[in-house]
């Protein structure tokens, strides 16, 4: 079983339990510190939603950094299982919900879920980013003043080209690219 660590806030260097299984690919340390550094906004008292949230890692980072509430949308019932654990860990069950279904399914959560405020997408490298945004979109009534941040895969196939997604913020690090925009 892998650890993670948190990399700021209340409960910086707190260690969690990462995934255990390959398909889970956990944002590296670096590149969280980097994503909540780069943030525009402040995190206090904000709702956030962690969507294909693995281990929870991104909304537990941003529980630390002051949000009010995070939504852990994850379809993976193993997965589930280790964000719950991971939210005991840190104390967080106040403030944490697991909504465990598969985001491309939005009739199924969407209405067990608060506007965010920010929007992490952190889907596997092999989905395409825009099909995800597409998804979102959807939902623009709910989500039209949210921080929209997505991290992709840099592989030539995956560039992001979505005329309704304004891009405010792009970073590319190693084989990842964070994006941070919204709807227009």
């Amino acid at each position: 079983m892998g650890y993670l660590y948190i990399t700021g806030g209340s409960i910086r260097n707190r260690k969690i339990i990462g995934p255990q299984n390959q398909k889970t690919r956990p944002m590296q340390s670096f590149l969280r510190k980097t994503l909540f550094d780069l943030m525009p906004q402040s995190l206090d008292n904000a709702i956030i939603w962690d969507i294909f949230a693995g281990s929870g890692v991104i909304g537990l980072e941003a529980l630390s950094r002051g949000a009010r509430k995070v939504f852990f949308i994850e379809k993976d019932s193993k997965m589930a299982d280790i964000i719950q654990r991971n939210i005991q860990l840190c104390g967080f069950q106040e403030k944490s919900q697991i909504l465990l279904v598969d985001y491309f399914e939005l009739k199924r959560w969407v209405t067990k879920v608060e506007p965010a405020k920010f929007i992490f997408l952190d889907p596997p490298f092999p989905m395409n980013p825009v099909e995800v945004l597409e998804k979102m979109y959807n939902l623009y009534e709910l989500v039209k003043n949210s921080l929209i941040i997505i991290r992709f895969s840099k592989r030539p196939s995956a560039i992001l080209e979505c005329p309704f997604y304004k891009v405010i913020l792009q970073r590319i690090y190693g084989e990842s690219v964070l994006m941070f925009g919204c709807f227009e």
